[in-house]
């Protein structure tokens, strides 16, 4: 049983130390729009946290139930991502059943995050390091939240960088380096924080 203090380092982990967007770089293979709209990245990282949820539950079932019992724990990442996907197609599909409304704003959302890194990433971490189920749903919900926060300071910030004058050599691509270099940096004094 996971004590509290253990399910606050994880959490701390996920959203600090350990970001899967800017320390990891797990979560940067969203649609472009995400890092230039706040409210895309907003919807684009709720998305990513909904996957990296149930992403993190069926892969530690998965691997609790059938590859660590039947000794296949070398078929992990090809079982994680075959999973990954397989989620992404039926949370698309419930969504135009059930919710079309919903379905219509986040199907490219969705269908990005298919290819998403972080949500693979995530269910391997999970299963590396023996997380028992309650740690690894912390883990992964605090580990999309971080991703979101990310995204969306990113955005917004893309716009506040926008309108200053930089130097030309330093226009597009690579003044959005130096800005997620600097956001990453600023993770770096959480680096080994662990409550435990």
């Amino acid at each position: 049983m996971n004590t509290a203090l253990e399910l606050a380092g994880v959490a701390l982990a996920a959203l600090l130390s350990e970001n899967l967007v800017l320390v990891s770089c797990m979560g940067i293979g969203t649609h472009r729009e995400a890092f230039t709209d706040s409210r895309e990245a907003i919807r684009t990282g709720l998305c990513l946290t909904l996957v990296m949820v149930l992403g993190a539950l069926a892969g530690w079932l998965l691997n609790f139930l059938v590859l660590s019992r039947f000794g296949l724990g070398y078929f992990q990442v090809l079982a994680f991502a075959l999973l990954i996907p397989s989620i992404v197609a039926g949370l698309r599909r419930f969504f135009r059943a059930c919710v079309p409304e919903l379905s219509r704003r986040v199907d490219g959302n969705l269908a990005s995050i298919s290819t998403n890194c972080a949500a693979l990433g995530s269910a391997l971490l999970v299963t590396q390091r023996s997380y028992g189920l309650g740690s690894a749903l912390i883990f992964a919900l605090c580990g999309g939240v971080g991703a979101t926060l990310a995204l969306a300071s990113f955005a917004s910030l893309q716009g506040e960088v926008d309108l200053n004058r930089c130097p030309k050599a330093f226009r597009g691509v690579p003044i959005q380096l130096i800005t997620a270099g600097l956001m990453a940096m600023a993770l770096v004094g959480y680096y080994g924080l662990y409550l435990g």
